[in-house]
Order: C-alpha cells, then structure tokens, then sequence
C-alpha cells in the first residue's frame, strides 16, 4: 500500500512534491563551517506562455544559473492551466540536475535541498520548509495583488483597479497615494506572513520571504530618488516594505546596496527582445523602471547576505521603447539569447555558518 500511495503522488500531486535524489554539492562551494546558499525569485509572466519558446528558455536558464533555491510566480493560465513545474523538474533531470518542487495556486518553489512541509498561508502565499543539511529553514514563495498600483499615480497614470488609463494630472498627494495602495489588501498578506513567520523564527528557523510584491520599498522613494524615475518629487514610505522593516525583516538587495541611485536594483519591466515593448508596457509615455521582486530574510548570526545581483537581458523599457542603458547593478546575463519574461530575476548568494 505504501508504494502504491507513493506512486499516486509522484504522478498526480501537482500541488506536492516533485521529489528527486538531492545532487551532490559543487567542489569548493561549501566546507565544514559554512555554506553558500543562493536564491532566485522570477516571475515566469503567465506560466511561460507570453514568450514562444519559454518553457524551454525558462530550463535553459535555470540550468545555467543553478539556483540551490528558486521561488516563481504566475503560475497559472486560467481554466486551461497547464503546469510549467513538471516540465522544468524534467527538463532540468534531463541536464542531470536534480531540484524538489512544491506549488500552490500560482507560486511555486524548487530546491536542490528536500522540501518536507508545505503550508498554504493565504491566496497569495504558501510556506515551504526545506531541510538544509540539518537545518529547518521556512521560504515563503509570494505574489501579491497586482491592482491598485499607485506607484503609478506620480507618473500620471491610473493605479489599474479599474484600468489603466492615463491621468488628466499626476496625483503627488502621498496619503492619497498610500490610502489607495492599501486598498490592495498587500498590507494583510504581509502580515500574515509575518504571524507564521514568527512562529517559525520561535523554532530557530531560517526564514526567506520572496516574490513579486507588485509594491515599491519604502527604501527606493526616499529623497534620493524623488526627482528621478519620474517620481515626480515624491517621498513614499510604501506601507509593505517599511511594515516587514518594523517586524525585523531585511531586503537583502538593499543591504548589499544601499546606494538606491547607483544600484537601484529595478526587475521590471524587462527588455525582452523577442516581445514588442507595447507587450510590455504598461504606462508607455513614462518611466515607470520599478523594483517589485523581492528577496526578505529575517537576521540570524549565522547568516550573512555574501552578493546580489539581476538575472536578465540587458535593459529595459523606458517610455515605450526599448533602452539598454544600465545602471551599476550587477547583471547576470541569459545563458542564451531568450529569456521566458517581462521581470529580470533578482539572486541573493548567503552564507551560512553551520
């Protein structure tokens, strides 16, 4: 009866484990004091199904890049979904690369280390718990509502609850700006996911909470910034980031890089070549480059963020047309030449003391 029970999930579990031999860890990249663990988060754009040839590119970079932990989001197609996550776990099998699975709704989480819980937090969040060399660590795949998206008011957009037409004027009223924001439930997800979070930290868990926020962070729209990107003088404590900041929680780009002009870490949206900018748009007579993938880690002593860096093509899309310019970020570039999204990824490299 075991096996027959075991065969039944590995075969007709989409929402469980896609569980495979655990591969063996690369030469030189750990030893017996410390690990490196690396994280990925990339929002696939509607379960690569906006890009010909995704679902291949989507393996081809993962293959390449070789994440220890990868957290997608926009899994979903509809009525007519069609997972991308057992394609990926094959297609990486296939390159004798060797990744459990877990995904509920449209969030999904892969990891060369064995996931051995999963836990639905809301509709736009679950908790996988993976066993890292003895270690219980808690990542959090995320997507958050997508409307009432107000960092578009300063540019002279509306916030798309209704659509996304343009404003008669831009709105640089900052409570309005906030009130509305709050109108997307983001606040009350977020904290959901601290109260289990919190639950998690009293175990002596490791915790990593990443995803596409579809908010700002309270860091990116201080001074600094406030007559750049068409923020058009505004100052902005986005209610997510500056609530995760008050329970303890850390934006591991932004503590590799504090400098938010230099570095400012934008993920979208992305210049994919194979895709006309009007595709990706949303706002074209604007520069609406934002940071809205995210990669939180609670603090441990035994954990410190080593490098960070984007995972994407070259560029963006800056008032409709495609622009190359870079900024200081460091990029990692496609391991081809297509890549499956609209998002660049955002990698986190830890370490870990044991």
């Amino acid at each position: 009866m075991y096996r027959i029970l075991l065969l039944f999930n590995l075969l007709f579990c989409p929402l469980s484990f896609l569980s495979c031999a655990k591969p063996p860890i690369s030469e030189g990249k750990n030893n017996k004091e410390r690990v490196e663990l690396t994280v990925l988060q990339l929002n696939i754009w509607v379960e690569c199904t906006k890009v010909s040839g995704a679902p291949q590119a989507l393996i081809d970079q993962i293959a390449g890049l070789k994440p220890d932990i990868a957290t997608f989001c926009e899994l979903y197609k509809g009525d007519k979904d069609n997972p991308i996550m057992p394609e990926l776990i094959e297609g990486l099998r296939k390159q004798n690369l060797h990744y459990y699975c877990a995904r509920i709704d449209g969030r999904a989480i892969i990891s060369r280390y064995p996931i051995i819980e999963q836990h639905r937090i809301n509709k736009w969040q679950f908790k996988a718990i993976l066993n890292v060399d003895g270690k219980r660590v808690a990542v959090y795949p995320a997507h958050s509502e997508y409307r009432y998206y107000t960092c578009y008011y300063p540019r002279g957009y509306n916030e798309g609850s209704k659509d996304w037409n343009k404003l008669d004027k831009p709105i640089t009223d900052v409570n309005k700006i906030l009130s509305d924001c709050n109108l997307s439930g983001r606040v009350e997800s977020a904290q959901d996911f601290i109260n289990d979070a919190k639950s998690e930290i009293s175990k002596g868990s490791l915790i990593f909470y990443a995803g596409d926020f579809n908010e700002p962070s309270h860091l990116d729209w201080q001074a600094e910034t406030a007559h750049l990107f068409d923020h058009n003088g505004c100052i902005v404590n986005w209610s997510v980031s500056s609530l995760l900041y008050e329970n303890g929680f850390r934006d591991a780009y932004r503590v590799m890089y504090p400098d938010v002009v230099s570095y400012p870490g934008f993920t979208f949206p992305a210049n994919n070549k194979d895709v006309d900018p009007n595709a990706i748009t949303w706002v074209p007579d604007v520069d609406e480059r934002e940071r809205i993938d995210f990669v939180y880690y609670y603090p441990h002593e035994r954990l410190t963020v080593k490098s960070a860096s984007l995972f994407g093509p070259r560029g963006y899309i800056v008032r409709g047309k495609r622009d190359e310019n870079e900024t200081r970020d460091l990029l990692i570039s496609p391991f081809n030449d297509h890549w499956p999204s609209d998002h660049k990824g955002v990698f986190i490299t830890f370490e870990l003391k044991k």
